[in-house]
């Protein structure tokens, strides 16, 4: 609400503006301090609540690690290939086992190419080009069905040729596809020559172009060997691996079913010995402890850190004369953060003996006076060689360590959890005290106006006053 008067006290000379200013500052702080401070306090909380979830979810993600996908069976990949000659790559997945083999690479996928020669500054008349191209296999290898369940191993697109189009014009449009299919020209001394490569590998890719109008030059059919005009420069063919001597087909240089567990990759050929017979070389699969460890020294620092944030949130408040300092974590005092910790400082505290007598020392942990633990990374490197069931299922069977870590944080951090709870309530009370805020703001501006109303007939009282005095005094003079 704007103000009639804009300087109190202008008629009469008295300061009614700092008169004003107190009553509406003292006035200010009497309804506002209130409200103000709870609003702080309620976002101060609501971002403790907002560390301690990112807190809980590296830890959860550390738990994860050693839960889910290859967890503790992580092995590693030793060959004797070079640096220089890596013929094939080797990766593990999650149910990969133990296992040597002699790995040779005979043939690389590779995809259909075909060229043709134009004269330069060819152009063409309307017609349109027709490709056919294979359809798509999911990751088991089966061909993507269409919506009544037919498989579909072909796909077609076609493109439209106009008039006057010239090869650049016309590569250009055979590019503008989704499907993998691509041209080129090369500029040679007799003219220029188109070279199309359908994209698919394998001994069974389908590639067809079917030209009509005047584009019946660019016929070709892979299935048939109907070459038309086209010269072949590369067959489509598949990669083929040798095993321990055991042939292996893939229609790409990927193998993800050679051997279970195992993806191989076909880079190069293998080499061959003076006699012309391929090389074969040693692949050693073997558990990875180090990898493991490595995951579990994560879990330990991921733990240690959420403990210490806990500690931060938590610590009390100090007071001066009844004042608080506001010199504690955000969630100072807080009775759901210190449950927290404590069932997780006694979920490892208390976990008892498991198979074998193993119990949580044995395995190399360490508990620390100040709540934290570590880890002997030698003395658990042991463990996994000696007791490797034993010391998995004390950490991730139904009732193991790691279980009910993830089972107890999941309650906190899970979507519409305890803390997602709180942050919505805590929202709300923000909210409100905004709402509060904007209604105080109001009234002061009502209150205030109200005083220079008040004021205003002071002062102008006041200076009639002032005036009639002068004038009687002048008229006694």
């Amino acid at each position: 609400m704007a103000s009639m008067i804009t300087s109190a006290g202008s008629a009469s000379g008295m300061d009614f503006e700092s008169i004003i200013a107190a009553m509406v500052e003292a006035k200010s702080a009497s309804i506002s301090n209130t409200t103000t401070t709870r609003k702080a306090e309620t976002e101060l909380e609501l971002s403790g609540v907002g560390k301690l979830k990112s807190a809980l979810k590296t830890f959860q993600e550390s738990i994860e690690a050693l839960t889910e996908g290859t967890g503790f069976n992580e092995r590693k990949v030793t060959t004797d290939l070079t640096e220089e000659n890596q013929y094939f790559t080797v990766s593990t997945e999650e149910d990969a086992a133990n296992g040597n083999y002699n790995i040779s690479v005979d043939q690389l996928a590779q995809s259909e190419k075909i060229a043709q020669k134009f004269d330069t500054g060819k152009t063409f008349t309307a017609g349109t080009l027709k490709f056919t191209v294979p359809g798509v296999k999911d990751e088991n290898g089966n061909w993507t069905q269409d919506s009544n369940g037919t498989e579909i191993k072909e796909r077609t697109f076609e493109i439209e040729v106009e008039d006057g189009d010239t090869l650049d014009s016309l590569r250009r449009k055979i590019n503008n596809n989704d499907y993998g299919v691509t041209a080129t020209i090369l500029n040679t001394k007799d003219g220029q020559k188109l070279v199309i490569d359908s994209g698919f590998s394998g001994d069974d890719a389908t590639f067809k172009i079917e030209g009509t109008g005047g584009m019946t030059d660019f016929n070709y059919d892979s299935t048939t060997n109907t070459a038309g005009k086209w010269d072949v420069t590369q067959h489509a063919q598949d990669a083929v691996i040798r095993v321990d001597g055991e042939e292996m087909r893939s229609d790409t240089n990927e193998f993800d079913n050679a051997i279970s567990g195992l993806t191989i990759t076909a880079n190069k050929l293998s080499a061959k010995d003076d006699n012309g017979d391929v090389i074969t070389n040693s692949v050693a699969i073997t558990a990875d402890n180090d990898k493991v460890t490595e995951k579990m020294q994560n879990f330990v620092n991921a733990y240690n850190t959420l403990m210490s944030t806990m500690d931060d949130l938590y610590k009390h408040n100090t007071y001066t004369d009844g004042e608080n300092n506001y010199d504690g974590g955000e969630l100072a005092g807080d009775n759901m953060l210190r449950s927290l910790q404590n069932q997780l400082q006694n979920m490892m505290s208390s976990m008892g003996n498991g198979a074998n007598g193993m119990n949580i020392y044995s395995m190399g942990f360490e508990l620390e006076s100040d709540g934290t633990i570590s880890l002997d990374k030698t003395e658990f490197k042991e463990g996994l060689t000696d007791n490797f069931n034993a010391l998995v299922n004390m950490l991730t069977g139904d009732d193991g360590l790691l279980t009910r870590f993830d089972k107890t944080v999941e309650e906190y951090t899970k979507s519409a959890g305890i803390l997602d709870k709180r942050t919505e309530t805590l929202n709300m009370e923000v909210d409100r005290y905004e709402e509060e805020e904007n209604e105080n703001a109001l009234y002061l501006e009502e209150y205030e106006e109200n005083l220079r109303q008040r004021y205003a007939k002071l002062d102008t009282t006041i200076a009639n006053y002032n005036n009639s005095l002068s004038y009687l005094q002048s008229a006694l003079m």
